[in-house]
């Protein structure tokens, strides 16, 4: 498939907004989404607690961290077939995701994304965190979005959880991102949920190279080491 076993939240433009599909391709939201939400880790019964500074995800595999946590690709876009994704891969201790845009639907907005979810598949209660750590780089884009992701399977679907807009270099760097600059995408309106609530059942990090409009290019960017710091 030209996604992973994953659906994910996207948003579509630079803004950040997008729906999700599943395997195939993906309608986003910008009129309204056309797909079924994440259906990852959001089931655990249970909730991490609060803890020291923690690690979220290093990389060993493609599929799945050694901390327990579900790895998985998706792709999205306004009309089928303009974003493709190749298998991940992890070179050195960096998740490697590639992928193409394509423009012949002319889409107005796609994405490439790879979903890390949380450790042992157990949603974390990350209230008391001030920042989040990830190692990001990319050689064909100059930000990627970076979305903490709740459980609520309709906001998933929506892509309405807080997401920032990452400057990125084509080295690979570590980033301390505030969570107070996360938020919801303006078109969330009402249904966006704010940062607070979403770290009280943290079940996933999305990082996403987003187009809009889609042009024809490469997609090639890494995700290293995430964390949680106080």
């Amino acid at each position: 498939m030209k996604f992973g076993p994953f659906l994910a939240p996207a948003a579509c433009a630079l803004l950040g907004a997008c729906a999700q599909f599943r395997a195939g391709s993906q309608a986003e939201p910008a009129p309204k989404p056309l797909v079924v939400p994440l259906a990852s880790q959001a089931a655990a019964p249970s909730v991490q607690a609060d803890s020291a500074d923690r690690s979220w995800a290093t990389f060993k595999n493609p599929m799945r961290t050694p901390e327990g946590g579900t790895i998985a690709s998706f792709t999205f876009s306004e009309k089928q077939g303009d974003a493709l994704i190749s298998p991940l891969a992890v070179r050195g201790d960096v998740l490697a995701v590639t992928g193409q845009f394509i423009a012949k639907g002319a889409s107005q907005w796609g994405g490439v994304a790879v979903n890390i979810g949380a450790p042992k598949s157990i949603p974390v209660k990350a209230g008391d965190y001030k920042f989040l750590t990830i190692r990001l780089s990319s050689a064909t884009s100059t930000r990627l979005r970076v979305r903490v992701v709740g459980p609520d399977e309709a906001t998933q679907k929506l892509g309405c959880y807080p997401m920032v807009m990452q400057a990125v270099k084509p080295e690979v760097a570590e980033y301390r991102i505030a969570l107070e600059r996360f938020a919801p995408d303006s078109y969330c309106g009402a249904k966006g949920v704010a940062i607070q609530p979403t770290l009280q059942s943290l079940v996933a990090i999305e990082v996403t190279d987003v187009a809009a409009p889609v042009r024809e290019r490469t997609v090639s960017f890494g995700v290293g080491a995430i964390g949680l710091a106080r």
